[in-house]
């Protein structure tokens, strides 16, 4: 039986996450820097609302947002602490197609060097 397509989504990359890290430098990425350096936090959640866009951070705050509020957009909160961009990268190419395939049912996924945890 063949698998069934992943939905395509499109991602906003907090500016807590390296610009200059390759696997985010596609069409399917959109960071912060690039739409607007200045936004707020409030701002980067409602262009991602109106946007249907995916954000992915690491700041704390959009995961208490992502638990409080009713309206959201979907969030990947990345919990790995400093690393290089050569073990970043490392990480995604491993783990990215996992993350992605629980975006279909998830508001807020948790993603730590040992496991990913998902919020519905």
């Amino acid at each position: 039986m063949p698998l069934k397509p992943l939905k395509k989504y499109s991602f906003l990359v907090d500016v807590n996450l390296p610009k200059r890290f390759s696997f985010f430098n596609c069409a399917d990425f959109v960071h912060v820097v690039d739409v607007d350096p200045c936004f707020t936090d409030k701002e980067i959640w409602n262009y991602a609302l109106k946007n249907n866009k995916v954000i992915i951070t690491k700041d704390a705050d959009f995961y208490e947002k992502s638990i409080s509020s009713d309206e959201k957009p979907k969030v990947i909160f990345l919990q790995l602490g400093n690393t290089t961009l050569k073990e970043l990268h490392h990480f995604f190419e491993i783990n990215w197609q996992k993350i992605i395939e629980h975006l279909e049912k998830a508001n807020l996924i948790i993603v730590k060097w040992d496991n990913i945890k998902v919020i519905t």
